[in-house]
């Protein structure tokens, strides 16, 4: 029988290596969850152990939180007590390990809390010594229509999908083509108007990759169909290749670099604390 902690990181790395749950492994990535969860158990009670420990409390209202994000992934109660049935957990005692995982991240911030923070002058040196993390391909800003194929329906058979999106072709303009995502669209993003983002090329389907980088700005796409059914595209805008201004990229570089800085002080503390154990 595995104690609570054991039981819960072996769930968690399993799904986080893998993706799947323990009775889905094969003998081989059974052997490397089994390397990864000793590993990290031995780290987790090492930092547990550390006089820094002490200087760390986690309360209740913290392991409530805790608790209802993991409740957040299934979809009933039902299906959360199979999950514990199934890995051999009790609600105290995941409890009980979420109190020693946040017991240890808190160990880590503690350890880390006096890094200081990242000046313009080191954000602007990172920003000049690596100029090509800043460039930004082409992209452009597009919206699409998608209506399926699907013989079971009468609206969706290969003709009566092709009349539908020849319609709304006619029909789309600037101002109403969100309103008709939102209504006709049979793809997730119609609920954000057919929104599919600032996109490089190569990011969507080949026949819609093509035909949307050679749209001129502000224009609407004739039906292009591809193997998921038949789709408008809306280019509404072009984003030219350029360099992102250091004005643009200062807060993201100083949480980058304030982040770095922190890893690496709780690493060098770490191979202290837990002297011969692999980190990696």
């Amino acid at each position: 029988m595995l104690d609570s902690s054991q039981a819960y990181i072996t769930m968690k790395t399993s799904i986080a290596l893998f993706d799947l749950n323990t009775d889905q492994l094969s003998e081989n990535q059974h052997a490397e969850l089994q390397r990864v969860v000793c590993k990290t158990i031995s780290i987790q009670q090492k930092v547990l152990a550390a006089k820094e420990a002490e200087k760390v409390y986690v309360d209740e209202p913290q392991l409530d939180k805790a608790l209802a994000l993991i409740k957040q992934n299934f979809e009933s109660n039902a299906a959360y007590d199979q999950a514990l049935l199934a890995n051999q957990l009790s609600e105290y005692g995941l409890r009980e390990a979420l109190r020693n995982e946040l017991s240890s991240e808190a160990v880590l911030a503690y350890i880390s809390k006096d890094v200081p923070e990242v000046t313009d002058q080191q954000a602007l040196a990172f920003y000049q010594r690596y100029p090509e993390k800043f460039l930004q391909v082409e992209r452009r800003a597009a919206h699409h229509i998608l209506l399926t194929i699907n013989e079971q329906f009468k609206e969706n058979t290969p003709q009566q999908a092709k009349a539908r999106i020849s319609a709304l072709a006619n029909k789309v303009n600037s101002s109403n083509f969100e309103k008709l995502a939102e209504r006709h669209s049979e793809c997730p993003t119609a609920v954000n108007g057919g929104y599919l983002g600032l996109v490089a090329k190569q990011q969507l389907l080949p026949e819609l990759d093509e035909v949307l980088f050679k749209m001129p700005s502000e224009s609407f796409s004739p039906p292009i169909y591809t193997g998921m059914g038949y789709h408008l595209l809306w280019c509404k805008q072009h984003q030219a290749e350029h360099k992102v201004s250091f004005d643009d990229a200062k807060i993201k570089i100083q949480q980058s670099l304030y982040q770095q800085a922190q890893k690496q002080q709780q690493r060098l503390w770490l191979s202290r604390t837990c002297k011969g154990e692999n980190l990696n």
